[in-house]
This record gives structure tokens, sequence and C-alpha cells, in this order.
């Protein structure tokens, strides 16, 4: 497999580009390829987030959700349990996982948030019962990404938190509504949860490659977030073998650290999935040099996944 534009290694299948041309304009014209766009609705504008489509056809209503829940014994396998408080409680993490996503990340994680054939619609009354239980602590927004249904994720941990207390935390990419957004993270706040950004990559062109998507609103929504509730901000960054190299990790980090270097990140080791499914694991020397790199500018740095190195 070789780079169409240099003839340098590839790695995968997928992207017909090299680590170093992936990030220069080339990327844009191949991701048009990549990424098909979602299908629209010709009604008025959607703002959920920064895709602005002319239609919600992939989107929830505030009155119900299109998602799934269960319950995770406490402390979870949640990117931020290395810090938060939830993870020092005795009880379940309620976690929603909501389907459908405003990126098409071809390294997704999470990839069944695209089969709405196994979604449920949930009212909000049924998810107040559950999240009632005494044993459950805190509340999960994921997904996917709950971006295009914020209305509902909003409404419903209002009206929980109106009737207990409970933690209330997002994993996201970021680029939603940047009202909606700052609504999201003053719950958490209030709450004492978290808001954990997926910071995919920093460089415009990858980021477009891998996600299908600019990151400029994830970085708007996030220094902002950061700004007014600066107790609930972290991110992570998944180490996708060598496109998301430690030059990518160095440029996240001194955005973080510009912010606040107490801002906790948190690396993860890639395992092979969805369209990546080539790809190796992360190998070690690349995270460990992002690791180092990270170290240099913030004071609180996790590697994440690291049994996937058999550590």
């Amino acid at each position: 497999m070789r780079c169409i534009v240099c003839g340098s290694e590839t790695h995968t299948k997928t992207i017909p580009l090299c680590p170093k041309c992936a990030k220069t304009e080339k990327a844009i014209e191949v991701a048009k390829d990549l990424h098909k766009p979602f299908r629209e609705v010709k009604v008025k504008k959607c703002n959920l987030c920064s895709n602005e489509c002319s239609g919600i056809a992939l989107c929830g209503k505030p009155e119900y959700g299109t998602l799934d829940y269960y319950e995770d014994p406490l402390p979870t396998n949640c990117c931020n349990a290395w810090f938060c408080k939830g993870s020092e409680m005795i009880g379940t993490n309620l976690a929603v996982f909501y389907y459908g996503c405003n990126f098409d990340c071809l390294f997704c994680q999470n990839w069944m948030h695209k089969r709405f054939e196994f979604a449920r619609k949930v009212s909000i009354e049924e998810l107040i019962t559950v999240a009632m239980r005494d044993r459950v602590k805190c509340i999960c927004h994921f997904g996917g990404s709950p971006e295009p249904q914020l209305p509902y994720a909003l409404k419903f941990s209002r009206k929980i938190l109106e009737k207990r207390d409970i933690m209330i935390c997002w994993e996201w990419n970021g680029a939603g509504n940047r009202s909606l957004a700052l609504k999201a993270a003053e719950l958490s706040h209030k709450s004492n949860g978290t808001v954990k950004f997926d910071l995919k990559a920093w460089n415009e062109n990858l980021h477009m490659l891998l996600t299908g998507r600019s990151n400029e609103r994830v970085k708007e929504n996030f220094a902002k977030i950061a700004e007014r509730y600066p107790d609930v901000i972290s991110a992570t960054t998944l180490l996708v073998p060598y496109y998301v190299d430690e030059e990518e990790v160095e440029s996240i980090a001194k955005f973080l650290a510009d912010l606040n270097d107490e801002i906790p990140y948190s690396l993860l080791v890639f395992h092979p999935d969805y369209r990546l499914k080539d790809l190796p694991i992360t190998p070690r020397q690349q995270v460990f040099r992002c690791y180092e790199v990270a170290k240099k500018y913030l004071k609180r740095v996790n590697i994440g996944n690291l049994h996937l190195l058999g550590l």
C-alpha cells in the first residue's frame, strides 16, 4: 500500500495517504471520497452541531432519545476514571449511549451507534425512573456522541438534578452548538461531573481525513468551557498508529496548557476497529513518545488502554 502523492507506505488500505501527506491539503480531497455526507431532509436549517445540516434525519427529538442505557459498577472503564470522583464511590454509573454522531471517524471504537435498528426510543420519564435508583451515583452521556441529541439530554439531566444529587458527565467530540455545550458543562459543574472532549487530531487536514469534519468548533468550545468551568474539563486523544503522532499530541498539549496546565489529558492506545481494522495496536514507541511530549506541557497526563500493550 503506497501513498498516492509521494509513494511512501500508507499502513492501511482505507487511507491512500501516508502520515506526512495526510497533513497536507491533499487530505481534503481524499476526505470527500472517504466520508459520505449525512442524509438530509429539506426542512429548516439545524444548528444542533457544527455540521449545520439542512435537515435532522439522524437527530433525536426533545421528547425522546434514540439510545440505549445500562448500569456499570463503579469504578467503570470510563476514560476519566483515573481522576474522576465517581470512581471513589460505591454503586453504579448509568451509561446513556446515544445512537448517531456528527462525526464519521474512520477509527470509531463505538461504531455500533450507526446501527439504528438496535436503538430504542426512550422517554425522559423512563430514564428518570432508572436514574432514581439509589445505587446510581453518576450519569455518563456518550455514544456515538450526544451533540445531535443535546436538547433531550439536557432536559433529562435538569429534571433528574431537581430530584436528587447525582453526577452528570459528558463524553463527546465537542463540535456541538456552543450555547447547548455550555449549558451541559454548567450541569456538570453543579453536579461535580466532568466534560470529556475527544480531541481527534490537531492538524485541520488530518482531522478532516480521519473524521470527515473540521475541528474548528471543537477548539472553540473547549476553550470556552475551560474558561468558564475549569473544574469539569478534560481531554483524550486516540493514538491512531502512525497518523496521530507526537507532533499532533504536542500541538494539542500546548493548546491545553495555554488554557490551564492542570487539565487532565489521557492518551488512549488504539485497537483495530471499524474502517481501520488493518492497522495494528498503537506501537509502544509511539505511545511513550506521545506521553513524554505531553508531559512537557501538562501536569496531569495518563495513558489509557495500557492492557492492549500487555502492561
